[in-house]
C-alpha cells in the first residue's frame, strides 16, 4: 500500500509537500529524507535506469519518478501491487506538473501554494484505491479489502473510497421506487439489508449481520465504507447533486444492526 508521497525539488533538495495516506506516522526526518532522495535520483537518472526507481529499505520501499526537475517519491509496505502505486505515482506527477508549471518556473520559495494540492492527491490515489481493488471483480474482493484497511485509513477515505464504488456501480433510475429495487439488490450482493421508507424524500437502509463492522468493537460507528457506498450510488442514479448518508445505529457500537438514513432533500 501506498503509505506516503514527498514532492522533492532536485538540486537544492527542498520538500514542497509530504501527505500521509494511513493513520500511522513514519518518524522520517522530511529534510534529510529530501537530500538522499535527490541524490539517490540524479543518480539513477545519469545512469538512465527506467521512468520508475525504486529500492528496499527494512519493511518499507521507496519508488521515485522525476521530471522537470521535480522528484516524486512514494514511501509503500512490502506490497506486490505495484501497478496501482506506479500509476498512482504518476498521475500524482502529471496532475502536480499541469497545475504548478507556471509556480515553480518563476517560484518564490514560498512552500506554502503546494498545500491545496493535498486534496488532489486524496483524489488521485483513493479513485485509483477503488478501481483497482474493488470495483474489479466486484463484489469477490470488497469485504476483504475494506476489513483490511478500515484499521489503517482515516473514516474520511474511507468513505470517499465507498462513494467512488458507489458511483461506478451505479446506474441511472427513472424512479424512487426502481432506486429502492436497485439499491436493494446491489447491497445483497454483499450484505443482507432492508431498505424502506415513509416518503420519497427519506431512505433508510438496515443492515442486520454487517459484514463491514462485523466482530468490531468501537464507541464510534465504523461503517463509512457504507455511507459512502450509498451515498454515491444514489447521487449517480438519481442524477442529484451532494446528498448526506448518515450512519444512526452500528453493530461496533452495540445496536442491534447497522442503520443508515439518506435525506434526499
Amino acid at each position: 500500500m501506498l503509505l506516503e508521497v514527498f514532492i522533492i525539488q532536485e538540486g537544492s533538495s527542498l520538500l514542497l509537500l509530504s501527505h500521509s495516506f494511513t493513520k500511522k506516522k513514519y518518524k522520517i526526518d522530511g529534510n534529510l529524507f529530501s537530500g538522499l532522495i535527490s541524490a539517490l535520483s540524479m543518480f539513477t537518472t545519469e545512469l538512465e535506469i527506467g521512468d520508475i526507481k525504486h529500492f528496499q529499505t527494512g519493511e518499507l520501499r521507496v519508488l521515485i519518478t522525476t521530471y522537470k526537475n521535480i522528484i516524486f517519491v512514494g514511501l509503500v509496505d512490502d506490497d506486490p501491487h505495484s501497478e496501482f502505486i506506479e500509476i498512482s505515482l504518476k498521475n500524482i506527477r502529471e496532475e502536480f506538473l499541469k497545475e504548478y508549471s507556471q509556480e515553480i518556473e518563476n517560484w518564490s520559495g514560498k512552500i506554502s501554494i503546494f498545500e491545496d494540492f493535498r486534496k488532489k492527491i486524496d483524489e488521485i490515489v483513493y479513485t485509483e484505491f477503488s478501481k483497482y481493488f474493488i470495483e474489479k471483480d466486484f463484489p469477490k474482493n470488497v469485504i476483504s479489502v475494506v476489513r483490511k484497511i478500515q484499521s489503517k485509513f482515516e473514516s474520511k477515505y474511507l468513505k470517499f473510497i465507498g462513494k467512488e464504488t458507489g458511483i461506478a456501480r451505479a446506474e441511472t433510475q427513472s424512479s424512487f421506487k426502481s432506486l429502492k429495487k436497485q439499491i436493494r439488490r446491489e447491497l445483497s450482493l454483499f450484505s443482507i439489508n432492508n431498505v424502506s421508507s415513509t416518503n420519497e424524500q427519506e431512505l433508510q437502509i438496515d443492515i442486520p449481520m454487517c459484514p463491514i463492522c462485523r466482530g468490531i468493537k468501537t464507541p464510534e460507528f465504523s461503517c463509512k465504507f457504507l455511507e459512502g457506498f450509498i451515498e454515491g450510488y444514489i447521487e449517480k442514479s438519481l442524477s442529484l447533486g451532494s446528498i448526506q448518508v448518515r450512519e444512526t445505529k452500528c453493530i461496533a457500537h452495540g445496536d442491534e444492526h447497522c442503520r443508515f438514513i439518506t435525506n434526499l432533500n
